[in-house]
């Protein structure tokens, strides 16, 4: 004769339930504290910051591990923060964006895409910073530096003009931080700032639009100096400016 199997008591059940799912989650709870472990290790040995640098070399993650790298560059570095400070316009943009040479212009040029000017050009991109803090970011919004100092070689083999502002850190290559929907009214806004700047500001302003190609300069890069009141557009010439009275 079978033997009929004995069912468990509801409460018994309860406790079997309770017991899995307490194991479940004890299990759960202790890889997340693993993990939060090694997160803790890396974040105190300052290993997080390394995927940021290698996925993208201009970030503020890849210039500390640069500046870093060298004890001469994080003392340079911090008297050329100082510098700024001293003269109004170390929060204009982040010092470190000052040190960023275009990406594209480096890899091409087999450069680093961090410099630091050299420091008897400082007080050249003082003025240019002044016309960012007083007519672009309360006009347009925040912006960040794409690039800056060009050296001499890197201008030759970027294929810049010979005089070009960058060689001497007169000039800035800026883009907004939250990027415009519209380049075209973005641009046009530009050249209201510059004209309501006026002639005493000796604002240049270098307005890369391309009606006829929506593919160049999609994040609406522009070129900001204090050497002459004058504006150019894709060709660096005057003809190509997209503001209207040149």
């Amino acid at each position: 004769m079978a033997r009929t199997r004995r069912k468990r008591s509801p409460i018994k059940r309860a406790i079997g339930e309770l017991r899995y799912w307490l194991g479940w989650a004890m299990r759960r709870v202790i890889w997340i504290a693993i993990i939060a472990g090694v997160i803790f290790i890396l974040w105190q040995r300052d290993m997080l910051s390394l995927p940021v640098a290698m996925l993208d070399p201009t970030s503020n993650a890849a210039f500390e591990r640069w500046v870093d790298d060298d004890p001469r560059r994080q003392e340079e570095y911090a008297a050329f923060e100082a510098f700024l400070n001293e003269q109004g316009v170390g929060e204009v943009v982040s010092a470190w964006q000052l040190a960023r040479v275009d990406k594209d212009y480096a890899n091409r040029c087999n450069l680093e895409v961090w410099r630091l000017p050299p420091r008897e050009l400082w007080p050249n991109v003082v003025p240019a910073l002044r016309l960012v803090r007083d007519h672009i970011v309360p006009a347009m919004g925040e912006v960040e530096v794409q690039s800056s100092y060009r050296s001499p070689e890197l201008n030759v083999c970027a294929g810049g003009a010979a005089r070009s502002r960058h060689i001497s850190f007169e000039a800035l290559d800026l883009y907004l931080v939250d990027k415009p929907d519209d380049l075209e009214t973005f641009y046009w806004q530009l050249c209201e700032v510059q004209e309501n700047a006026g002639p005493q500001s000796s604002m240049g302003l270098g307005a890369y639009y391309d009606a006829s190609d929506p593919f160049y300069n999609p994040e609406g890069r522009f070129h900001i100096d204090a050497a002459g009141y004058r504006s150019w557009g894709r060709s660096y010439t005057s003809a190509t400016s997209i503001c209207p009275r040149y």
